[in-house]
């Protein structure tokens, strides 16, 4: 059965286990620096002058940027182009525990560092000087991020060109820029990020509503293209 029958959902969820462990044992030092990185980061941005805010803010950034493409490329982009999915396949497992294992792996992956940086700039604002209206701004970015990984995760598992794959991640990263101009003076956001009051405006929930849909969707999508495939081979 194919779309949203049977096949949409793992066949042995101990395999997919064993499959994001496979992924997360291999990523798992790399994983240690970035995360060095990101806890240096929090601290310039604890530091409190402008300039060393500035530059811990950008660090984190790129460092957020740079774990979810280095592990999308390792862990599918990689694997496909050396051909080791077939070898994957060899094993008892069908091609949607194939897709949960990715997919949930990557998660994994991606979401340590994510929660440390959304944690850490929440505490940072709500236990210092700095005005709490930020929280807000705080979250709707931090969902922003994640919902990029996310729609870049899914177009890889899903899009077996690499250079589609390229195409979309790069895409996806000019994105950030203009989003975070736009959502600091989006009204409903702007007025509120120098007061002490944390307020959820109805742009606020919107914004967080439309990220949490696109990043359903996009799982949705990836999981019913993936279901349709009977095999790799």
């Amino acid at each position: 059965m194919n779309g949203f029958g049977t096949n949409w959902f793992a066949s042995d969820a101990a395999m997919v286990g064993k499959l994001i462990a496979k992924d997360w044992q291999v990523y798992q030092k790399q994983l240690a620096g970035f995360v060095a990185g990101l806890l240096l980061a929090l601290a310039l941005v604890g530091m409190g002058t402008p300039l060393l805010a500035a530059a811990g803010s950008l660090l984190l950034l790129v460092l957020l940027l740079v774990v979810g493409s280095y592990a999308i490329q390792s862990s599918v982009m990689l694997e496909r182009k050396e051909q080791t999915q077939p070898f994957v396949m060899s094993l008892p497992v069908t091609p949607m525990d194939v897709f949960w294992g990715k997919l949930l792996a990557n998660l994994v992956i991606f979401l340590v560092p994510f929660l440390l940086v959304s944690g850490g700039l929440l505490a940072l604002v709500l236990t210092t000087p700095k005005p709490d209206g930020a929280v807000p701004w705080v979250i709707v970015v931090a969902l922003f991020m994640l919902a990029n990984f996310c729609v870049s995760l899914c177009v890889v598992i899903a899009v077996d060109s690499e250079g589609w794959n390229v195409f979309a991640m790069l895409a996806l990263m000019t994105l950030i820029g203009p989003f975070l101009y736009w959502v600091t003076w989006m009204p409903g956001i702007r007025e509120h990020l120098q007061g002490d009051a944390i307020v959820w405006s109805p742009q606020v929930l919107a914004l967080i509503g439309g990220e949490l849909a696109v990043i359903g969707i996009g799982i949705l999508i990836a999981g019913w293209l993936h279901a349709r495939k009977a095999s790799f081979l």
